[in-house]
């Protein structure tokens, strides 16, 4: 059974709060509202998928989304009790709470049918305004003048629990090598790990910094803010012994297992010789990406 504060963390990176609304003529207002959870997830994370499905008891389903995607959805009022509950116990602590903050409040409005009412329905166009990217166009145009939800205000916890923190990681991070070359055309390797999220995130990501008590925080185009590890002696003494203790699950587990490979080979000088570098190239070429 997966530890509920890890599926909270893996949520916090990966997890979608949403509202569909669309017109049909069926309904006296004209309109629909779907509400809905959903994960979504490359092919090689289907496990991990079922893990999750497993977690909440069985529910939702998981189709495929696209070619190389698959999909974890929970959409029926009965079952999306379940996602609340649970969130509400366990509670997300990136800013994705204010968007499951104003899905609950939707989501209350809908269980008690006021939905089916011009007054209710208005009500929920204005939370969905304030929801993950706002209003599409085409409900833009019919609802001009909608005024949307004050977004939740969200304060971060005292402590990062690190079950939450393998989630999250699991979710938004990875465990790289970067090669490159120096003045004399010798091969040079850095291995680091990454975490990456939108810079709203910012104050999260510095705390991360403070958890390890190592690592750096980057700013990326004012978009994106990362939590990097590149120091040798940090990744040894404090990452990696982190990710033995509180294990990656999904297919990201490998990549650990070739990044722990490539750690021990640096450690024991294996990337200053010719014949070590060829050894890290390769395990580097099944990780990430090159998968």
């Amino acid at each position: 059974m997966l530890n509920p504060l890890y599926v909270t963390g893996f949520s916090d990176g990966e997890a979608c709060f949403h509202l569909a609304i669309g017109k049909n003529a069926k309904y006296k207002i004209g309109y629909y509202v779907n509400p809905g959870f959903s994960i979504a997830l490359n092919r090689r994370d289907l496990e991990l998928l079922k893990k999750i499905q497993d977690f909440f008891g069985g529910i939702g389903v998981i189709s495929k989304l696209k070619k190389d995607m698959v999909q974890f959805r929970v959409f029926s009022i009965k079952e999306l009790e379940i996602i609340i509950n649970h969130f509400d116990q366990y509670p997300l602590i990136s800013k994705k709470r204010a968007d499951f903050l104003l899905f609950k409040e939707a989501f209350r409005l809908i269980q008690n049918k006021e939905h089916l009412t011009i007054e209710g329905f208005n009500k929920i166009i204005s939370i969905r305004g304030s929801m993950n990217k706002g209003l599409p166009e085409t409900l833009k145009i019919n609802f001009t003048n909608i005024i949307t939800n004050k977004v939740p205000i969200v304060t971060l916890p005292d402590n990062l629990d690190p079950n939450w923190i393998v989630g999250f990681m699991e979710a938004e991070g990875c465990f790289f090598v970067k090669t490159s070359k120096n003045k004399i055309n010798k091969t040079q390797i850095v291995i680091g790990c990454q975490l990456t999220q939108h810079s709203r995130d910012l104050l999260l990501i510095e705390k991360l910094s403070s958890f390890f008590n190592c690592g750096r925080t980057e700013l990326v185009r004012s978009k994106y803010s990362n939590f990097v590890v590149t120091k040798f002696s940090d990744i040894i003494k404090i990452i990696i012994p982190f990710f033995e203790k509180y294990p990656i699950l999904g297919d990201k587990s490998k990549d650990f297992k070739n990044f722990k490979l490539i750690a021990k080979l640096m450690t024991s000088k294996a990337h200053l010789t010719p014949k070590g570098v060829i050894k890290i190239l390769k395990i580097k070429s099944k990780m990430n990406s090159s998968k």
